[in-house]
């Protein structure tokens, strides 16, 4: 039976950082087996209030009280004493580790002094059992992970310490619907033994599949704290930003017509990775969209048109002519630019400025013969930059670090637009970023093609692969499996497209 108490009390708490106020009276609570959804738009003050409550910062007014003791300041290990555990979406997996001691690792189990590598790999393996990873042996390096592998391992991670309160920030954003099925399985299992959840998701559907209340941020303050079956999508949507959910994505255009249109790209019966017998085309100006659920090889497409994977067979034509891609650097040259999923390994230089982030990709047009910078270029470039999309940052001096997931993927954009490609390659462009952002990058991405830029793109959520493309191909088992478009894009042929197989028209 479940205890009463509240285990979690934060009454009127409020953070300043250098005079600025970002969190402002802010109250929540949790009893054993509560799952407390929270949301807010980046910025609204979500990652400040978790860093509160799991002691990275100190507060400066307000009381934390955990199981029933006045927390004036507490530590990161203090709060993992006392049973809070955090799995975040920047992921703490140490690739050249294994995932037995990536498990373990500051909790090593000892045997004569030693780490006991049996008994440790044989805890991994039920943990990884638990949430169907039996295909991943726990000897192996962990940087073979999938990026979706890698966050289900954070999580077997937390769950070995037996949390009382368990903190999930975006921890599902690369996840499939199956695999935050198996997730959500596992967490209603802990919850009748008593675990409580502090759960951050910008996808809306989670939130209410999962959780019992919610609390709504905005600019650091509270609007509302209440059960969640009160509040519904559409009214959830004005509370964080004042804007209805069927504003979201801008309005559709004619498919057929761009479908008639001129090509940009093509690749025939093209071989590469684990994909054979690929063929597709890209039109100019279109938004085409590549489904299916993870680790299908869709991925693999965008690293072929960007030159990181080599194509084994066929033929790949860029307006009419057939390249061949030596590297990303052949590709960025012929006017294509890549987003990857992963902004802070592979986009961004995450202990460098936004300046240097910017300007980066484009150095050598902002060179002058003496292959110096021209100062006043590279600043119109960075200015540029900051209006067009609107980035919230104290200036182009800030560590690109200290931005919200949003802003960082503004930056991204903004660095590979700055070269003017005619192929913008997206790999889930909105992952882990709040609604307003979201509604802002495909604001940006309709202006980019109706100028005519081409756009391919990932997403692992359906709503936005149907809300934002002209055309739909999904890939099922390495192989492009159905092409969607018009009246046939809708969420039910999307998903039936993604799980059963079916041929191409």
């Amino acid at each position: 039976m479940l205890l009463k108490d509240v285990f979690l009390q934060v009454k009127n708490v409020s953070k300043s950082f250098f005079g600025n106020r970002v969190l402002s009276n802010v109250s929540a609570e949790l009893k054993p087996g509560e799952f407390l959804a929270l949301i807010g738009e980046n910025g609204a003050g979500k990652s400040t209030l978790i860093n509160l409550i799991t002691g990275i910062y100190s507060y400066d007014e307000g009381e934390i009280w955990i199981d029933g003791k006045l927390c004036k300041t507490i530590t990161p290990a203090e709060a993992q004493r006392l049973g809070i555990y955090t799995v975040r979406q920047e992921l703490s997996i140490n690739p050249v580790l294994t995932v037995a001691q990536n498990v373990f690792l500051g909790h090593e189990i000892l045997k004569y002094g030693l780490a006991d590598k049996r008994e440790m790999e044989r805890i991994t393996r039920e943990l990884l059992d638990s949430v169907h990873l039996n295909h991943i042996d726990p000897k192996q390096d962990a940087g073979t992970l999938t990026m979706a592998e890698k966050q289900m391992l954070e999580f077997c991670k937390a769950v070995y310490q037996n949390p009382r309160l368990l903190v999930l920030d975006e921890a599902t954003s690369a996840l499939d619907d199956d695999q935050v099925e198996i997730l959500f399985g596992k967490l209603r299992e802990l919850q009748k033994k008593g675990l409580m959840v502090i759960f951050i998701s910008h996808r809306l559907h989670e939130l209410y599949e999962l959780c019992n209340m919610m609390t709504v941020l905005k600019d650091g303050q509270q609007i509302v704290t209440e059960p969640i079956q009160s509040l519904d999508e559409d009214r959830l949507i004005s509370l964080m930003t004042g804007r209805a959910i069927e504003d979201l994505f801008p309005a559709k255009r004619d498919g057929e017509k761009l479908r008639r249109g001129p090509e940009l790209a093509r690749i025939e019966n093209g071989a590469f990775g684990k994909c054979k017998n690929i063929s597709f085309t890209v039109k100019k100006g279109e938004i085409l969209g590549i489904g299916g659920l993870q680790g299908q090889g869709q991925q693999t497409f965008l690293e072929c048109l960007f030159g990181m994977r080599k194509l084994e067979k066929g033929t790949m034509l860029l307006e009419g002519e057939p390249v061949t891609l030596k590297g990303p650097s052949d590709a960025m040259n012929r006017g294509i630019a890549y987003l990857p999923a992963e902004r802070k390994t592979e986009g961004l230089f995450v202990s460098h400025s936004i300046a240097f982030n910017l300007t980066f990709a484009c150095l050598g047009e902002l060179c002058n013969a003496m292959s110096t910078i021209r100062k006043k270029k590279e600043k119109e470039e960075i200015h540029q930059a900051f209006t067009s999309f609107s980035i919230k940052a104290n200036g182009p001096n800030q560590i690109i670090s200290e931005l919200s997931g949003g802003n960082q993927q503004k930056v991204v954009l903004a660095k590979w637009l700055a070269r003017n490609p005619k192929l913008l390659l997206l790999n889930e462009p909105t992952r882990g970023i709040d609604v307003g952002t979201k509604k802002e990058i495909y604001e940006l991405m309709a202006g980019l093609a109706e100028k005519g830029v081409s756009i391919v793109m990932i997403s692992s959520d359906t709503m936005e692969l149907i809300g934002m493309c002209d055309r739909v191909i999904t890939v099922y088992e390495n192989q492009i499996n159905c092409e969607l478009l018009g009246n046939e894009l809708t969420e039910e042929s999307l998903v039936k497209a993604s799980v059963f197989r079916r041929d191409i028209k």
